[in-house]
């Protein structure tokens, strides 16, 4: 019986021999990327920690872990891919299926994403349709579901676009967080995905393994925050690498990047009681926050910043690329399973400080978290970093300016293209704005 060929919506046709050979070009472009921003990182550190070898092996993403979901898969594991980290990871987990980030870091897959939506969209969007285009990302093909949160015009048009491969699962946020209904109207949602992943893997969430999905969560999150809390003082660990192993959360097995963070943050610990510093004292302390820096190829701002002249050092993020993924634990006060929903629900929403949102008090949530976070971190100068057609964060940059001038601290706005090729012009800009810290940390 000949199956009938489903039209696509949205995806042009591409001939299969095309596609090929782009995902083959850009995925041998992308493992050379990877290993050089790998050596760049060693090369910044001598005295790397030796915990960060394993980082280094989880940041190939055409490599081990790939294997894995896709051995797992073999076994009739379903994988769930997620957008945005509003998605309840510990639904999917739970239900006894992998949950994994799937939003694309390439660049050249943007140019790809131009046939199927305009320029002017935002290029996570651009990058993303076109890696799925090329078949380029393991993680978006080895996913059966997505989760797509519906925080900005282009996530949700991006929605509608990829289900014209996979089964889609668009959560509703309400963009006024304080409002009496709105987190009601989110728990409601947090059920229904609840509903939506046990009919799909065929698994019911059960109370007890709710429970250790919440705990392994909260593993997780103590972990990071004692990654965190390390870097207060002088620098023990590059900003660059923290930030690597932030983001392997979102693809790694959540109980071993436990067990390995862990693992590097006992041998900073011993770094930080011999004094053995990254770099001096003296050097400016970058706080960097706006729109998400995906692995690997949008990783050019943290390079500029700790391989400058003057040097800098990223000493804390406010991304949700960053410290935004597990800053936050599930509190359980008591351990129903309707404690548990609403727990994950309170979670998901109201310790978010994405830029979706606006309030009835004016959205304070991330202004204080980064006040905060530039008070205890000592942080003396703030890169406001914007991919051009990211509206969201664009628009927010005149209100966090205006916070940080009250408090004295120099911030930033430096927009950019998806692309390597205003890397000068970027190096240019940020040489100058650490040549300023560095003037005021002498005087």
């Amino acid at each position: 019986m000949k199956t009938e060929k489903v039209e696509k919506k949205y995806m042009p046709e591409i001939p299969r021999r095309e596609i090929d050979e782009l995902r083959n070009s850009i995925t041998a472009a992308s493992q050379k990327i990877i290993a050089e921003n790998i050596e760049r990182m060693k090369k910044a550190d001598p005295n790397r920690p030796e915990a960060m070898k394993y980082f280094d092996e989880m940041a190939n993403i055409f490599g081990p872990r790939q294997k894995e979901i896709a051995a797992e898969k073999e076994k009739g594991k379903k994988v769930i891919g997620y957008m945005c980290l509003f998605a309840p990871t510990e639904l999917i987990s739970a239900a006894d299926a992998i949950p994994v980030k799937v939003s694309s870091g390439w660049y050249d897959t943007s140019k790809l994403g131009d046939r199927v939506v305009p320029v002017e969209v935002c290029p996570v969007i651009r990058s993303t349709i076109g890696a799925k285009m090329i078949e380029l990302s393991p993680f978006l093909e080895l996913s059966d579901a997505l989760i797509s949160v519906l925080t900005c015009d282009g996530m949700t048009k991006l929605s509608e676009i990829l289900s014209d491969y996979k089964t889609i699962w668009g959560m509703n946020v309400p963009r006024v967080k304080d409002a009496d209904h709105s987190l009601r109207f989110w728990n409601d949602e947090i059920r229904k995905m609840k509903t939506q992943i046990e009919k799909f893997t065929g698994n019911k969430i059960t109370h007890k393994n709710l429970k250790a999905a919440i705990e392994q969560t909260q593993r997780a999150t103590r972990v990071f925050r004692r990654l965190q809390d390390l870097r207060k003082g002088p620098p023990v660990i590059m900003g660059r690498d923290a930030m690597l192993v932030n983001q392997a959360y979102l693809w790694d097995d959540k109980k071993r990047w436990t067990e390995k963070t862990e693992a590097l943050c006992d041998e900073l610990e011993k770094r930080k009681q011999r004094k053995e510093w990254v770099c001096p004292p003296e050097t400016p302390r970058v706080l960097v926050t706006g729109t998400p820096m995906y692995w690997p190829d949008n990783w050019k701002l943290p390079a500029l910043v700790e391989e400058a002249n003057p040097k800098g050092i990223i000493v804390a993020d406010e991304l949700c690329s960053g410290e935004r993924i597990l800053n936050d634990p599930v509190g359980v006060d008591e351990w129903n399973m309707e404690d548990m929903l609403n727990a994950i629900g309170e979670r998901y929403l109201m310790a978010s400080t994405c830029p979706c949102f606006t309030s009835q008090d004016g959205n304070e949530d991330r202004i204080n978290w980064l006040l905060t976070k530039v008070k205890e971190w000592n942080v003396q100068g703030v890169i406001y970093y914007v991919i051009r057609g990211c509206m969201l964060y664009a628009m927010e940059y005149a209100r966090i300016k205006k916070a940080l001038d009250k408090i004295n601290i120099p911030v930033y706005y430096l927009d950019t293209e998806y692309t390597r090729e205003d890397v000068g012009q970027m190096k240019t800009r940020v040489e100058a704005f650490l040549e300023m810290l560095t003037a005021r940390v002498d005087f």
